[in-house]
């Protein structure tokens, strides 16, 4: 285990540097956080028995007691190393813990991550401003001037602060990536059982989402309101129904799920622009 009294100032409790030409890192343990920000190369890290592919613009986040390890030949990257009572003085923790994700001026994370996350993938713009801060905090912890205890305690702030809003748009990510999978499935449902009083409610049965979170990503992805979408099934079966029986027009809405005839007819008017049985004599005539 590497013990914060070997590694950090006990005066200063964080510790900054740049890494280069570092292969390998056997396995190990210690009692304080870690950030591991990838500058350039590849590699992968291995944190409590799972591995990541990382990158320029990944950010690894070690928590006290994580087990980890990694390999990269060409890697090179900035070790931030925090104890966990560092930002205790400036930020009461609302509970034990040591990831930071405790700490009241965080508490607003709370409501969609359950946790701090190991890997963390800034893209874009980000990644130049990220690369931007974590230099300024490097360049304050070189000098050493006046006040750069507190500039360093500012700056580790913004740091954590970022990463917690970056998780949670990870999330948020990650979430739209496995509707978007199982969106297949619910649309195979809705046309399986458009005839029945389908709910919201039956695809969170389905699909183990919430009815409003299901709502909003369906409107998102789709571009049709869940509604919308039970409507235009239920519509276009209607039309095939009218256009390949002799059935008649009320037994037809029930069939695709309006009981009632002139709710039916209402609808079918505003989709098609014809009533049924225009629909249905337009055909014939062609």
């Amino acid at each position: 285990m590497y013990r914060a009294a070997d590694c950090i100032q006990q005066d200063e409790k964080i510790a900054l540097s740049k890494v280069s030409n570092h292969a390998h890192e056997p396995e190990h343990t210690h009692n304080f956080v870690e950030l591991v920000y990838i500058l350039h190369g590849t590699g992968t890290h291995r944190i409590n028995d799972h591995s990541y592919n990382v990158r320029r613009g990944d950010l690894i986040w070690m928590n006290v007691g994580d087990r980890h390890s990694f390999d990269g030949p060409d890697m090179q990257y900035m070790n931030i190393l925090i104890q966990s009572d560092f930002l205790n003085a400036q930020l009461p923790s609302l509970e034990p813990d040591r990831s930071f994700f405790g700490h009241r001026l965080f508490h607003e994370f709370h409501h969609t991550l359950q946790r701090s996350f190991h890997h963390i993938r800034f893209q874009g713009r980000s990644i130049l401003e990220l690369e931007e801060l974590l230099e300024t905090m490097y360049g304050e912890y070189i000098a050493k001037k006046n006040g750069y205890r507190a500039m360093l305690c500012g700056y580790a702030t913004l740091l954590l602060a970022s990463a917690f809003r970056k998780m949670q748009d990870n999330v948020k990510q990650d979430a739209a990536i496995a509707f978007h999978e199982l969106l297949p499935k619910l649309l195979s449902y809705i046309e399986r059982h458009y005839a029945s009083p389908i709910t919201l409610q039956d695809l969170a049965k389905e699909s183990y989402y919430s009815p409003q979170y299901i709502s909003k990503t369906f409107k998102v992805c789709c571009g049709y309101t869940f509604t919308e979408y039970v409507q235009e099934v239920r519509l276009r079966e209607a039309k095939r129904m009218l256009l390949e029986s002799a059935d008649c027009v009320a037994a037809i809405g029930k069939r695709v799920g309006y009981p009632d005839k002139s709710q039916f007819f209402r609808l079918f008017k505003q989709y098609y622009g014809l009533t049924p049985q225009q629909l249905r004599d337009q055909a014939s005539k062609s």
